[in-house]
């Protein structure tokens, strides 16, 4: 059986390298970008200059939080802050996609199933941080 501490630091990398992958894509190429969401998440993004910017952006976003997962996954007992700041990001995302699960399907095109889908992954990532959650050293 695996520990919780090879669990957490497994978690801790795959979300890391994710959002360095998707970061460096939304950064790099809205047209990617695109291909990338539609397989990962079932979207459909209509390309126009103030999407790519802000994608562009968010990509930004992405590409810190991955670096600070990495930091994470290297000495989770070090950055227990992190982990419990993406645990409650994580809940939130699913939370938003919920909410407003109307408003992403006419947005995007997504349709409602794929979108439970998507949350429920989220509510398992940030459970699988909150029970794995390292000790106070």
């Amino acid at each position: 059986m695996l520990s919780s501490s090879v669990v957490l630091r497994a978690v801790l990398l795959l979300l890391g390298g994710y959002h360095l992958g998707i970061g460096a894509v939304s950064v790099l190429s809205l047209r990617l970008t695109a291909r990338v969401t539609a397989a990962l998440y079932g979207l459909s993004v209509a390309e126009s200059a103030p999407l790519r910017y802000a994608v562009r952006m968010l990509g930004l976003y992405a590409l810190a939080l991955g670096v600070l997962l990495v930091l994470a996954a290297r000495e989770p007992n070090v950055h227990r802050d992190v982990i419990a700041v993406v645990a409650g990001l994580q809940m939130a995302r699913a939370l938003c996609r919920l909410l407003f699960r109307r408003e992403l399907a006419a947005a995007f095109q997504l349709p409602m199933h794929r979108n439970a889908l998507n949350a429920a992954l989220l509510i398992g990532e940030a459970a699988l941080l909150v029970l794995c959650y390292p000790t106070a050293p």
